[in-house]
């Protein structure tokens, strides 16, 4: 399934496809994925779209932000739908990083997860402001590469949220990736912070200027 509409702002289509588009259609089956650009000539947005598109034995289904009630019946595979399944509110900030996939899967970092109960702490966000939502899959059990990617992207849409903090050179080029500067109306703005292994051990006051950009969103 390549969705025409929902990343037709941070995707760039091909030609051809442009005038089904422009014609109201906002998704199209194809088996084998959008076309792959001749190497050595591939963009990095044609590269990504071409890893979000989801096989079909994991077909992955946008919702709006109005339905998010609706969450948990996505066919969204573990541990997306048990993560979207917890939501009650309309969260306004998705956080990511890469190792957080494991966090969420019993394989949790007691530091890591002290490091995040302290930056929330600090940032004082009413209860359901953020969500935690993974953009990589666990390398050891991922049988379907880009899978992780077309799940971050289909929530980040579906949740209608306006900002992505991506702790780490990884989570932060797949958001680059995903939601390029001034794509996307609304705009989801993407912050890139230091990974969680560089927060750790840090001074409170170091922590604090290392996450000012997050303290500084105006959540209410």
């Amino acid at each position: 399934m390549a969705r025409l509409g929902s990343f037709a702002a941070p995707v760039d289509l091909p030609d051809h496809l442009r005038p089904w588009r422009a014609a109201g259609l906002d998704a199209l089956f194809l088996p084998g994925g959008l076309p792959e650009p001749a190497a050595g000539t591939t963009p990095v947005r044609e590269a990504d779209a071409h890893a979000l598109t989801a096989p079909q034995d994991h077909a992955v289904h946008c919702a709006s932000p109005e339905s998010l009630t609706a969450a948990p019946d996505l066919d969204w595979p573990e541990p997306w739908r048990a993560i979207a399944a917890r939501v009650r509110t309309k969260p306004q900030i998705i956080i990511t990083y890469a190792s957080l996939m494991a966090d969420v899967t019993g394989k949790a970092d007691p530091a890591r997860r002290k490091l995040f109960q302290s930056i929330l702490a600090y940032m004082g966000w009413p209860q359901g402001t953020s969500l935690f939502w993974p953009c990589t899959d666990v390398p050891e059990t991922s049988t379907s590469p880009g899978l992780a990617r077309n799940v971050f992207l289909n929530g980040t849409l579906s949740f209608g949220v306006s900002h992505i903090a991506c702790f780490g050179a990884e989570a932060a080029h797949i958001g680059a990736a995903l939601f390029p500067p001034g794509s996307g109306d609304p705009e989801v703005r993407v912050l890139t912070l230091p990974a969680p292994e560089e927060l750790l051990g840090l001074l409170p006051h170091e922590m604090h200027r290392a996450v000012a950009v997050l303290k500084a969103l105006p959540f209410e």
